[in-house]
């Protein structure tokens, strides 16, 4: 992805020392599904995106993050349906820079700069995400409804 694709989509590289660690990027996508076997991507609103990471997070908080956003367009929506559905979201790191958080990119065996870089194409291409989370229909209505009594999830 060239810096003029980045800043188009308001993700411009760090400026300032050249040789410090520039933040990452993520591609997401979220999916949902009836039954937790089947996946669709969630075409009520936009089911991928880049999300920069300014806080020197890993991809399971990018992904935390993005649900989290979501949870809330959903209660702002009022759809009751939603709340019986499941939440998946897979998350890749665009960087191909050097490892950090665990992380090393250059163990991908897809070349990333030889693609589409969305969650889409990432997804279609078989390259493994860096996370995934997956919600429950009840997770998913304990977080929609805002509930602050923690889930308690099996052991």
């Amino acid at each position: 992805m060239t810096d003029d694709a980045l800043a188009a989509l308001g993700l411009a590289r760090p400026t300032g020392d050249r040789w410090a660690v520039p933040n990452r990027t993520y591609a997401y996508l979220v999916q949902v599904s009836a039954d937790g076997t089947r996946w669709n991507a969630d075409w009520t609103e936009p089911s991928g995106g880049f999300e920069p990471d300014t806080a020197a997070s890993n991809a399971t908080e990018v992904a935390r993050r993005v649900l989290q956003r979501r949870f809330l367009q959903v209660r702002a929506d009022g759809d009751p349906h939603r709340h019986r559905m499941w939440f998946r979201i897979d998350v890749w790191s665009l960087d191909t820079a050097a490892p950090r958080n665990g992380h090393d990119p250059s163990t991908r065996s897809v070349d990333l700069t030889a693609i589409a870089l969305s969650g889409r194409h990432l997804l279609s291409r078989g390259v493994p995400p860096d996370a995934v989370e997956i919600r429950t229909p009840a997770q998913v209505r304990h977080e929609i409804d805002g509930d602050p009594t923690p889930l308690r999830t099996p052991h």
